[in-house]
């Protein structure tokens, strides 16, 4: 499998940070977006995506590595606009995770995944996300969310509807507040930096986007008051 890093993202959104690209592989069967609704199959980031799966671009895992390693000291970065943790399917390979950690060192990456919480994955996660490489895991429902934050391996990030407040709670009374950068044009990644703060309490909630948004909903509805 091959991977792929854009040192200075021309990304509205993320602003111009490092962002990185993981092949379909990586990703879980077990995700309920990913034959509908996931926002990375359409647009210029689905073509993108479609090649380094087939692997007609990108780099081999440890030239990668080095070149996240080259990030400078205390830069935030997003890993993974496409794609999820190293490992085929539900797995994550540890090994390669212990990798970018370590590579990570000193900076500020953060990322999402939908891998389920298996008693290996839950470990896993937490192990980067107190070694400094925020690994948001992501839920498709505030029901979900509650059950990912009572797991306490990292931080929560939810989909919510396309009309979602800016804030709301979780059936439990956890805190979800709406992706800044979604509510405000003035805002990216790089000035927010809330998803690459492992240790935070809020729930980031992301409004259902991109040409399957539709899809999108029609999993992440219900849960939220």
């Amino acid at each position: 499998m091959k991977y792929h890093i854009t040192l200075k993202s021309d990304n509205a959104k993320t602003g111009p940070i490092p962002v990185t690209t993981s092949p379909k592989a990586t990703c879980p069967p077990a995700c309920p977006l990913r034959d509908g609704g996931c926002y990375a199959r359409g647009g210029p980031l689905g073509i993108h995506w479609a090649k380094l799966s087939a692997g007609e671009r990108g780099v081999e895992w440890w030239e990668f590595v080095e070149k996240v390693r080259s990030i400078p000291l205390g830069q935030i970065w997003r890993h993974n606009q496409a794609g999820d943790l190293p490992g085929r399917g539900n797995t994550i390979d540890g090994a390669k995770l212990h990798e970018l950690t370590q590579a990570n060192r000193g900076k500020r990456g953060f990322t999402y995944t939908h891998k389920p919480m298996t008693p290996e994955n839950r470990a896993l996660v937490a192990r980067a996300n107190l070694q400094g490489f925020t690994i948001n895991l992501s839920a498709d429902t505030a029901i979900e969310a509650d059950e990912l934050a009572a797991l306490d391996a990292g931080p929560v990030v939810v989909v919510v509807p396309e009309a979602a407040p800016a804030t709301s709670t979780t059936p439990k009374g956890r805190k979800i507040v709406v992706c800044p950068a979604q509510r405000r044009d003035d805002i990216t990644c790089k000035d927010c930096g809330l998803c690459a703060q492992s240790g935070r309490s809020v729930i980031v909630g992301f409004r259902a986007h991109g040409s399957s948004k539709r899809k999108a909903e029609a999993v992440c509805k219900g849960g939220a008051k």
